[in-house]
């Protein structure tokens, strides 16, 4: 038990919260690392960018261990996209990510997080 709580102890330490709205800038395949904490569950959080040709922005994110795809655009009408932090019927939250800018190796993210009943805790474990 001892080495299991020094393994973790890291992990808990250089946790930082997050202030919302969040800016991220990520360079090709770096993933960046959240936890949500939500009514007593712990939710993990990555996203990477993958591909950005002809204007269009492949992002790759695992939200509860599910895999998803989505093409992000530069236009403000497709340049975001929203991740449910839980599927409750009425006011759920819920992450706001846009697509901001892109300067030819570095794609810029703003993350929002619609929380209205604030019981939604984020830690920005770090890039890698």
């Amino acid at each position: 038990m001892n080495k299991l709580l020094f393994l973790l102890l890291p992990l808990y330490i250089f946790a930082v919260p997050v202030i919302f709205p969040f800016t991220i800038d990520l360079k090709k395949d770096e993933t960046a690392y959240f936890d949500v904490y939500y009514l007593g569950n712990t939710y993990p959080f990555k996203f990477r960018w993958t591909l950005y040709i002809n204007d269009i922005l492949t992002l790759l994110y695992r939200y509860d261990d599910f895999p998803r795809q989505i093409t992000l655009y530069k236009d403000p009408s497709l340049n975001t996209f929203k991740v449910p932090i839980a599927k409750i019927p009425e006011n759920y939250p819920y992450f706001y990510i846009e697509f901001k800018d892109f300067n030819g190796k570095i794609a810029t993210f703003d993350i929002y997080l619609m929380n209205d009943n604030k019981k939604v805790n984020v830690d920005f474990k770090g890039k890698k």
